[in-house]
């Protein structure tokens, strides 16, 4: 599987809201990261959970490609994700670069950078406070 393949099967996940294809795609032992949940996910049952509570908290998710370089067996995608909240009933639109690594054992790696400044969470104040 190439790394753009691997994009693809990732996106049509989000955009289909069923894993099932991409986690047969997971090689053993993939990594799957999204920093800004905090997420770091080891296996297919770890990032089958994460999926899932990431389809729960979206009513719709479309991930829109602007532009992706390979080299080797690494691929870097940037565009804007769109999403419908379900909890807020609104919808947001942000920023994200993925990088995936794949191999002939299947991908290996996603990590998911999600540029969320607008949208940041209640507990980012005090946080960012105490950084001052």
């Amino acid at each position: 599987m190439t790394p753009q393949d691997a994009i693809a099967l990732h996106n049509a996940a989000y955009e289909s809201r069923d894993a099932g294809a991409l986690l047969d795609a997971l090689a053993p032992g993939c990594l799957y990261e999204m920093p800004l949940l905090r997420s770091r996910m080891v296996g297919r049952h770890e990032i089958a959970e994460g999926l899932r509570l990431a389809f729960a908290a979206t009513s719709a998710c479309i991930l829109e490609i602007s532009r992706t370089r390979q080299s080797g067996e690494t691929a870097l995608a940037e565009g804007v994700m769109t999403a419908e909240l379900a909890r807020e009933k609104t919808s947001a639109t942000v920023p994200f670069a993925m990088v995936v690594e794949s191999g002939e054992g299947g991908i290996n790696r996603i990590s998911l950078y999600l540029d969320a400044k607008p949208f940041r969470l209640w507990a980012d104040g005090p946080v960012m406070a105490m950084a001052g």
